[in-house]
């Protein structure tokens, strides 16, 4: 099964270079991350996710955040400076695995794995705040749909969800027109043999007009969409700001 395939993939990911395999920086593979230096990463994203939700006139409120795709906690413990608890969820062990060694001094996280399709452990609207980024792109775009649904379904009436996933393949690059062209079952095939086994990240898109059918669907308020290329250039991606109506 897909899913299976994916879950592989990022126990091998968090097995082999877990930090490099959240932040794929090039320069910082083969444990080229300063742990200080990452997680800085992640207050500076939140601090700024934080104010635009702000700058659109929502009065957030700031008992749970739930930051799914948590990998090692990267976003989960900036998070936990902002709100009473947080529950950082991913599909990985391995990942959760480092994440609890490495947040050891946030008492208010909780990291759960789940089934990379559902969020059975969340009750209905009970969540202030969700936060996705660069997570979404690597499950098929079925799997992206029932994750926006239960994401509106965990959603607090007046809580806010963020999240990026890209909507398709930039054609103007080499990278993304082979995406296009070839798709993830041949292009793991090249993943392997450049980065090796442990080292596969599948991308897959999810269309803009997707995105904000699911929405409308669920009865949501989309607040703002704007272009957010954290996938990289091959993809032209967006991020999008949700509210309950």
């Amino acid at each position: 099964m897909m899913e299976d395939r994916i879950r592989q993939q990022w126990e091998a990911l968090g097995t082999d270079d877990p930090y490099w395999a959240v932040l794929s920086d090039p320069t910082k593979q083969h444990g080229g991350w300063d742990k200080d230096e990452f997680f800085r990463t992640g207050g500076k994203e939140i601090d700024l996710i934080l104010s635009k939700s702000a700058s659109l006139g929502v009065n957030l409120g700031s008992e749970l955040a739930l930051d799914y795709g948590c990998g090692v906690g990267r976003l989960s413990r900036a998070l936990a400076t902002r709100f009473q608890r947080v529950v950082g969820v991913d599909i990985s062990d391995t990942m959760l695995t480092e994440a609890k060694a490495a947040n050891t001094r946030f008492s208010n996280v909780q990291f759960v794995r789940n089934d990379g399709k559902a969020l059975p452990d969340i009750a209905n609207r009970s969540v202030d705040f969700i936060y996705s980024n660069i997570v979404l792109q690597h499950s098929p775009k079925e799997v992206q749909q029932s994750l926006i649904k239960e994401f509106c379904r965990v959603l607090r009436p007046g809580g806010v969800l963020v999240f990026q996933t890209p909507s398709s393949q930039n054609l103007t690059t080499i990278k993304g027109a082979l995406h296009f062209l070839l798709g993830n079952r041949i292009l793991n095939i090249g993943r392997t043999l450049k980065y090796g086994k442990t080292r596969v990240m599948e991308m897959h898109t999810l269309p803009k007009k997707d995105v904000l059918k699911t929405l409308n669907g669920e009865g949501m308020q989309v607040l703002n969409v704007e272009r957010y290329d954290t996938a990289g250039r091959a993809f032209i991606s967006y991020i999008y700001y949700v509210t309950t109506t």
